[in-house]
Order: C-alpha cells, then sequence, then structure tokens
C-alpha cells in the first residue's frame, strides 16, 4: 500500500536562503535523525544524484536519490533504498510578510516486512521532527 505525507511550515527567514540551505544535500545528516551521513555523488545542470547513510534499529539503510532543482522546488526520485518507491518534493515559496513558506510531500511504499512495522504515526513523527530540525537550523543562523 502506498503512503502519502505532506507537511509544511512558514519560517521567518529569507526564501533564497531557505531553498539554499535545503538544496545542500551534503547538510542533511545535520538535520534528519538517524542520517549519520550524506554524500553528493554526481551533480550536472539537469539533476543531483546524493546519497543518505541513517542508521536504525541496529541496521544501517542507504537510500540513493536523484534530485531535480527547479527556481523553488527540489523533486527527488529514490533510486536506490529500503523502499519498493519513493518520490518526493521540497517547495519554497516567499511570501509578503518577510516569511517563507516550506513544504514536503512524498509517496512511497514500504517493503512487506517493514508495512506493519512502521505506523503512520512514526512516520508523521520522524518527518515533522526533520522539519523542526531544519526550521531550527535556520533560526541559528539568522
Amino acid at each position: 500500500m502506498a503512503r502519502k505525507l505532506n507537511f509544511s511550515k512558514s519560517i521567518k527567514a529569507d526564501s533564497k536562503e531557505v531553498f539554499s540551505q535545503i538544496a545542500r544535500f551534503e547538510n542533511y545528516s545535520e538535520f534528519i535523525p538517524g542520517c549519520s551521513k550524506a554524500k553528493l555523488i554526481e551533480k550536472n545542470d539537469e539533476y543531483e544524484i546524493g546519497e543518505l547513510t541513517f542508521n536504525f534499529f541496529l541496521k544501517t539503510y542507504l537510500v540513493r536519490s536523484k534530485n531535480i532543482l527547479t527556481d523553488n522546488t527540489i523533486n527527488i526520485d529514490q533510486i536506490k533504498g529500503p523502499f519498493d518507491f519513493f518520490t518526493g518534493q521540497w517547495s519554497v515559496i516567499g511570501n509578503e510578510r518577510s516569511s517563507t513558506d516550506v513544504s514536503f510531500e512524498a509517496e512511497f511504499k514500504l517493503p512487506f516486512i517493514l508495512e506493519n512495522i512502521i505506523t503512520d504515526q512514526v512516520i508523521n513523527d520522524f518527518c515533522e521532527n526533520v522539519l523542526e530540525a531544519f526550521v531550527d537550523k535556520l533560526q541559528i543562523k539568522n
């Protein structure tokens, strides 16, 4: 069964700075819980390929993704990893009140063995922690 997630937040920061921080793939290990390493493998004018290393339940997982960056979005497609499939999109939109709306949407399918173990609440809590850690990192910089 495919699952979907969507979370968003308004941040008092410049949209270009917010997007710049999200686009720095190498920094993901600083704000994604359980991510011990983030490595940019390939970068060209059309896309980037990055790899994240996660450590959960005494096991190491690698997620390799193809990321296409536009002016205010990053589209993510898993190339290799623990999901049967994973697609996502970061969206960063500045607004008139000197703040930025950040959203992340994804659709994914867990392998059968993990489907019943990882609940929607666990996934939602994880995503909320990622976004909060990211926002905290941005507020420290500003």
